[in-house]
């Protein structure tokens, strides 16, 4: 086996320094680096040395000069020898390219993971537009170097909403990281996905459809009939305590499925503000939550139970709330 020496590095847009006591885990850490210092400062800067556009936004500054919060991390990890003995090998042979992109993808995607539950904490558009992996080893006398670079390429950048935290939120924020970045996350990642690529959308209708159609994948059946009228009421019974409360969300659901079908069906999204788009976000991101949690609950007693089991479970209970609903006449 041979052992490879990578450092991983990223920018981390849209963030101030309250994350850096966030802990992400698997050996990742928030650090506040000065843009002279940034080892992959040629990476992200222009002809000119200037940053390129995507990080302008995001750079902050006090009396040393100018910083941007990064994620880092240093480690070792193994791959196997393509060199079995005497024969005729290729560069491709000698680099171990696909090992190394392999072992790379992993770390990628735990990174998208963790911001993905990021945004499920908190709003606020954080998240990495470029991870620069850079890759060490020697075979024998030669030593390679493999710079991998992941790039985002649907990243919203703008989106100008900060993530920061309030000091007791930090606390919370680990916690919440800590209980719901292993099988709940799995079971449940088809709809924290699409949450996210709604996230991503610069097109304010667009990222409104996304929405919807993450609310659709959590509480309807297939091929529910209904659509607007059944999620309207779910979505309120689901969020909300009180009769007005719960009212009050069922009207405001049927408004936003209106606007979502005038801009899917019709082609006209005029009517969808970034207001109302950051309000469906909100309550989506509850949605999802509440889903998390029930999932960590279901699994304490049963490790093998599938999300399809488990979105039965909560359209029952949800099926029972709606009725008692209906018979208080809660719904209009």
């Amino acid at each position: 086996m041979i052992e490879v020496n990578v450092s991983i590095n990223a920018p981390v847009l849209y963030c101030d320094e309250t994350i850096l006591g966030i802990e992400i885990g698997n050996g990742y850490s928030f650090e506040k680096n000065y843009i002279d210092n940034l080892p992959f400062k040629e990476e992200i800067t222009d002809c000119r040395g200037d940053l390129t556009v995507d990080y302008l936004d995001s750079i902050k500054s006090d009396e040393n000069g100018k910083y941007l919060i990064c994620i880092s991390k240093k480690d070792v990890y193994q791959i196997e020898n393509q060199i079995k003995g005497p024969g005729v090998y290729t560069d491709k042979d000698m680099m171990c390219g696909n090992q190394v992109k392999a072992h790379n993808k992993l770390e990628t995607d735990y990174l998208y993971k963790m911001f993905s539950l990021l945004h499920l904490f908190k709003e606020g558009n954080i998240g990495t537009k470029e991870i620069f992996l850079d890759n060490v080893f020697s075979i024998g006398f030669m030593k390679n170097i493999l710079h991998n670079t992941s790039i985002n390429v649907t990243r919203n950048t703008t989106d100008d909403r900060v993530f920061s935290l309030v000091p007791d939120e930090v606390m919370s924020c680990n916690q919440f990281l800590s209980d719901y970045h292993g099988s709940e996350y799995t079971i449940f990642k088809n709809c924290i996905d699409e949450f996210v690529w709604g996230l991503e959308q610069v097109d304010i209708a667009t990222g409104f459809e996304q929405f919807t159609t993450a609310l659709e994948m959590t509480l309807l059946d297939h091929h529910q009939r209904g659509k607007k009228e059944v999620l309207s009421k779910r979505v309120a019974v689901m969020l909300e305590n009180t009769p007005t409360a719960i009212g009050q969300m069922y009207a405001r659901m049927k408004v936003f499925y209106h606007l979502r079908s005038e801009s899917l069906h019709e082609g006209d999204g005029q009517n969808i503000s970034k207001s109302k788009l950051f309000e469906l976000e909100s309550t989506v991101r509850r949605i999802l939550v509440k889903c998390l949690e029930r999932i960590k609950q279901e699994l304490r007693t049963n490790t093998s139970v599938t999300w399809l089991e488990i979105k039965a479970m909560i359209i029952n209970d949800l099926k029972s709330k709606v009725a008692a609903e209906k018979c208080g006449l809660n719904f209009y």
